[in-house]
């Protein structure tokens, strides 16, 4: 069994876990949501009119 002997090894091994979870945490914030697929015009015009402009360009018409 080895004795650690180095008086900053706690306070070195308690940034470097910090570091970690920060970069976990940067790079779920990162990713994009999953975009919602409809499979037909009538599907998405059911949830909301508003989406056709969004998806297909501002001179959709519903």
């Amino acid at each position: 069994m080895s004795v650690n002997t180095n008086p900053f090894a706690n306070y070195t091994l308690s940034i470097a876990a910090q570091y970690q979870d920060t970069k976990k945490g940067l790079t779920e914030a990162q990713k994009k949501p999953a975009r919602k697929m409809y499979t037909t015009m009538d599907a998405m015009l059911q949830e909301c009119v508003f989406l056709g402009a969004t998806r297909f360009g501002t001179n959709y018409i519903a």
